[in-house]
């Protein structure tokens, strides 16, 4: 987490660097973001960074927290366990659709999310805070499909991990998708587009009929 003085600069300054940093690794994602690219954006010398930050994935993770809070990812996590069988999807349709509504106004907050999704993905390896950040947003995703098993919702014939590699597939040609086209979308292109993903996600996850059911 950052260091107290972060805490204490002005608002202002505070703003101009998160910005520089949300713009630095929504292009270039965590592993090709430049530290040093962002501090001459934010107009701060290297040694001062060190005042406010550890080091580069303490600013991401400062960074991915800062949005996260601003388009409500904190709050879905209740959301989650409130769906029932009947709105199981819709349901999911919408947790999807709350942070994407937030960030029309704010690619940049977009391209943050993106980059920590990037975590979840590629699964870092260690005990390090990176990969505490992608077990967090793993066991979400577990914790939910888990939870449409219960409900019925959910297939069980595939391995739990194999269902979500086929998640973290989908949902990172989505995100590519709608980077690409970010500004020939309007608000409710982006509605759709997380639409489109659930309906691919529940295709590919939802129980499949017998052979008995095929046949009749």
């Amino acid at each position: 987490m950052p260091r107290p003085r972060f805490a204490r600069l002005p608002a202002e300054k505070k703003a101009a660097i998160l910005e520089a940093a949300a713009l630095e690794f929504g292009a270039l994602g965590f592993a090709d973001a430049s530290i040093n690219h962002i501090l001459e954006v934010a107009g701060i010398s290297k040694g001062a960074a060190y005042y406010y930050f550890d080091d580069k994935e303490d600013l991401f993770l400062t960074v991915v927290r800062h949005f996260s809070a601003q388009l409500g990812i904190d709050d879905l996590r209740d959301l989650a366990d409130q769906l029932t069988a009947e709105k199981f999807w819709s349901g999911l349709a919408e947790l999807f659709r709350i942070p994407l509504a937030s960030s029309f106004e704010s690619p940049t907050a977009f391209g943050v999310l993106r980059a920590a999704g990037e975590l979840w993905r590629t699964k870092p390896q260690g005990e390090g805070p990176l990969a505490a950040l992608a077990e967090e947003q793993l066991g979400f995703l577990s914790r939910l499909f888990e939870r449409g098993q219960r409900l019925g919702v959910i297939r069980t014939d595939v391995p739990q991990e194999l269902l979500l590699a086929w998640t973290r597939a989908l949902d990172d040609a989505n995100d590519r998708w709608m980077l690409e086209h970010w500004h020939e979308l309007d608000r409710a292109g982006l509605m759709a587009a997380a639409d489109r993903l659930v309906d691919a996600i529940r295709r590919l996850a939802s129980p499949q009929p017998t052979t008995e059911e095929h046949i009749s």
